[in-house]
């Protein structure tokens, strides 16, 4: 997919940005591009610094696999539409792109929120009472857990340093 030079995509803080080695849909040979993940995102450039990407992929739905290669730091990307062979330049790369790749999907996200929930609500519910709160507690809790994840974030934050023993906080 080609984007416009003017595109918020082509300017966005990535995650993870360096060269990866991928290889052509058309053709058999590897060619060395620039990658840049912002979000869920990953585009590419024939070098670092060119004004237009040369494509996106979408990594909603996609997962990352190692696959043995002629090439030593080899993996699969399989996005919905298509495999994407790929190999990063040492194995300390391979390691930084493949976590990157792989919490890239919202799927993901979505997880580690849910994870985050159970444990909040283990520590923070008496275990005697559950059923002691309101209906209306419960809606609040709701709609806090289904909030942005910026202001889940913020949200969080605020109660973990709330519910902290006052030792933690005088160092």
């Amino acid at each position: 997919m080609k984007l416009e030079t003017s595109s918020r995509l082509a300017c966005c803080s990535p995650e993870k940005e360096g060269y990866l080695l991928k290889k052509g849909g058309r053709h058999a040979s590897y060619h060395r591009r620039w990658f840049m993940l912002c979000g869920n995102l990953l585009l590419y450039w024939e070098r670092q610094g060119d004004p237009q990407p040369l494509g996106l992929i979408l990594l909603e739905g996609s997962t990352v696999t190692l696959r043995s290669s002629k090439l030593e730091f080899a993996f699969c990307l399989c996005s919905v539409s298509r495999v994407y062979k790929m190999a990063a330049e040492s194995q300390r790369e391979l390691e930084l792109w493949v976590r990157a790749l792989l919490s890239a999907n919202l799927g993901y996200t979505k997880a580690l929120v849910g994870e985050l929930r159970s444990q909040y609500m283990s520590l923070t519910q008496e275990p005697a009472k559950p059923s002691a709160r309101s209906r209306i507690d419960q809606a609040c809790d709701e709609l806090q857990w289904g909030a942005e994840f910026g202001v889940l974030h913020q949200w969080l934050g605020e109660e973990v340093t709330r519910l902290r023993p006052n030792s933690l906080m005088d160092f």
